[in-house]
């Protein structure tokens, strides 16, 4: 038998739950910790063997309440008017592939009349933790989510704005990124994804949209770059890496570990993923990419919102882009998530190399290599989701069967 305290919130709150022993955990506002009382034997029928991966096996839910939100809102927009919350949303799909077990980003709907009538928006993100180095995967803090936004709101025409990075704990439980409200009714914007989904764009204003995201997305990456590879920090690492090839490489070997450990199907054995691997280093498949590029990684059609077109007007835009960050990193432009296959479109290419951007998937090696990103992508949401009760529009199946056709794929794939 074995009891676990685990810190989450200085009420000390204690909590007990059996399976296969006792845990006890106490409750801390930010940081998360893990004592082992007893042991338990990996060989034990039913037992969890303690890693540091032993929180994933009960994630906790993050969320915020009117009322909290409202305590947000009027600690830092109570002048010149004053906003009241009178709705609050999950701005992130459940299949998103943004989503992380650690973060959670609502969207508020804001009124500033005395009717309640919906005039703003403005999004807010919750984090349970600060900077987990050691986490796998590893999720960026809210901290350098600031920074982030900072850099792509002074450097380029991304429509995001500059957030407030509130960490004083003393409106919520939880640290927290704040947008400015935006003269925008939440029934005025749509996710991308779910106005592709409903038919509700024409072709022209379909080509418009793909057009300014690519645009965007060649502004990020010719616009914000770096001195060294891999995940973002507030300060340089003691050893930074100025190889592309060895920073992915370490970002997905832990993975590929990882998932192979639990008994995930890679569709072929795992010596053959390795070998696959093995060959890519040889010939050096990632090591085309000279300068590092702010990546998104996981951002997707999901984190974009445009305006609903309707009877009166026929014009769409981006709107907003929700801040999630928590996968971004120093890297290969070709590993965004919205250059999956079979995209991106014509119009996307064409709208990303005149933001900037260099030209995407010319030699077949780079086929290949956006196979890996695939594989990388899809051990992500797989690891982010374990532990995770099944929902109806679950991204986790996506991602073994995207993990089974990608890994086929690499039998024959050229590095050269």
């Amino acid at each position: 038998m074995i009891t676990v305290s685990r810190c989450v919130n200085h009420r000390n709150r204690w909590m007990n739950h059996t399976r296969e022993g006792l845990y006890s955990f106490q409750w801390s506002r930010v940081r998360m910790r893990v004592i082992i009382r007893a042991y338990v034997p990996n060989n034990t029928a039913g037992a969890y063997r303690i890693s540091n991966n032993f929180l994933h096996r009960w994630p906790m839910a993050i969320t915020l309440s009117l009322e909290d939100a409202q305590k947000v809102i009027t600690k830092w927009f109570h002048q010149p008017s004053h906003f009241r919350v009178i709705g609050l949303v999950d701005a992130q799909l459940e299949d998103s592939y943004s989503r992380t077990r650690n973060t959670t980003t609502y969207m508020l709907d804001l009124a500033s009349s005395a009717d309640n009538t919906s005039t703003h928006t403005s999004f807010i993100t919750i984090s349970s933790i600060a900077d987990e180095p050691a986490s796998v995967p590893r999720c960026n803090s809210l901290q350098v989510y600031s920074m982030l936004i900072a850099k792509i709101h002074q450097q380029t025409s991304i429509p995001i704005p500059e957030p407030i990075l509130d960490t004083s704990l003393d409106s919520i439980d939880y640290p927290l990124l704040l947008t400015p409200p935006q003269p925008l009714r939440s029934s005025a914007i749509i996710p991308l994804s779910a106005a592709r989904a409903q038919n509700i764009l024409t072709k022209p204003q379909e080509a418009l949209i793909d057009l300014t995201l690519g645009q965007l997305l060649g502004q990020l990456h010719s616009g914000i770059q770096n001195d060294w590879f891999g995940h973002p920090s507030l300060d340089q690492p003691r050893e930074p890496s100025y190889s592309w090839q060895e920073t992915f490489v370490a970002l997905l070997e832990p993975l590929l570990e990882h998932v192979h450990n639990v008994g995930i199907d890679f569709g072929v054995s795992y010596e053959d993923i390795r070998t696959y691997l093995s060959r890519a280093i040889a010939f050096f498949l990632f090591d085309d990419v000279e300068v590092p590029s702010l990546i998104w990684f996981t951002g997707s059609e999901d984190d974009i919102f445009i305006t609903r077109p309707d009877d009166t007007s026929s014009s769409v835009r981006i709107a907003a882009i929700v801040p999630t960050l928590a996968h971004a990193l120093w890297g290969d432009p070709l590993l965004e998530t919205f250059f999956l296959p079979p995209g991106p479109s014509e119009a996307i290419k064409e709208g990303y190399v005149g933001g900037g951007g260099s030209p995407l998937l010319v030699f077949g090696r780079q086929h290949t290599k956006r196979l890996w990103y695939t594989i990388f992508l899809a051990l992500v949401i797989l690891v982010e989701r374990e532990g995770l009760q099944p929902t109806k529009s679950d991204k986790k199946p996506w991602a073994l069967k995207t993990l089974e056709r990608c890994s086929r794929a690499l039998k024959d794939a050229p590095c050269y």
